[in-house]
């Protein structure tokens, strides 16, 4: 299932080492401080886990982290302004493979 995951955090080191974290399951960085890709559940969980303990230990109060599910429809809704190279069929899982023998 895609996800966007997104983070306000104030500190260089804690926000390099999130983004290396998100980075390492898979999702591809959109923009400076948003992520998008298909992860699996128990990744997801795991990364969670991850992510919440490095903003509970090392985190300062008004840092924040959202993710957010996605339906492969929204995905392909998604309206991008801007260079970005995006492959929606990619994260919606609608990519179609063909085989030739």
């Amino acid at each position: 299932m895609p996800y966007l995951i997104c983070y306000d955090i104030t500190g260089d080191p804690l926000r390099t080492k999130i983004g290396k974290k998100i980075i390492a399951q898979g999702l591809d960085r959109i923009n400076k401080s948003v992520y998008l890709g298909s992860i699996s559940e128990s990744s997801l969980k795991s990364l969670e886990q991850d992510l919440k303990q490095l903003i509970q230990t090392k985190g300062d109060p008004p840092d924040s982290l959202i993710i957010l599910p996605l339906t492969a429809h929204e995905v392909q809704q998604m309206l991008v302004i801007g260079l970005n190279e995006l492959d929606k069929d990619d994260l919606s899982g609608e990519r179609s493979t063909l085989i030739f023998n």
